[in-house]
């Protein structure tokens, strides 16, 4: 299949996925799907299938910067990785929203940390564990007073 169909088939399923994760009224109960079913099953066999299918046309490998652009000039190993984004992205947005569900965190205080997961991953869970950490001070400090 047409690596440039199943990008945007795969940027339409995430979007859903992360639309039904922040608005769904019981998130703790489509995480389990969400995590599995999209972010493990369907984006990891799509990354695996286009991992195979792309060792054969992609030249480069992991050992520099140099190398890494040569193996993304694939297109098939360029859509791979961008499935590689989406899935953990995806994946660690779910465990925001569990252990925030855990931390007693309102559920609406995520939406930020969420949508910068969505765009910018690394940094969307840097301002979650900020928030966490902000709301665990704040308990504590009610608890004392």
């Amino acid at each position: 299949m047409n690596p440039s169909l199943i990008f945007q088939i795969a940027n339409g399923i995430a979007a859903v996925a992360w639309l039904i994760l922040i608005f769904s009224p019981n998130q703790v109960k489509v995480i389990k799907y969400l995590r599995v079913f999209v972010s493990g099953l369907l984006f990891g066999g799509v990354y695996v299938v286009y991992v195979i299918f792309g060792s054969g046309e992609a030249e480069g490998n992991f050992s520099s910067l140099e190398s890494v652009r040569s193996l993304f000039a694939s297109d098939s190993f360029l859509l791979a990785g961008w499935i590689h984004y989406l899935a953990f992205d995806l994946f660690l947005g779910t465990w925001e929203v569990e252990d925030g569900s855990k931390e007693g965190i309102n559920r609406w205080f995520l939406v930020p940390s969420l949508a910068l997961t969505f765009y910018f991953g690394p940094g969307g869970l840097l301002s979650y564990l900020i928030l966490r950490f902000l709301v665990k001070k704040f308990n504590r400090k009610v608890k004392t007073t």
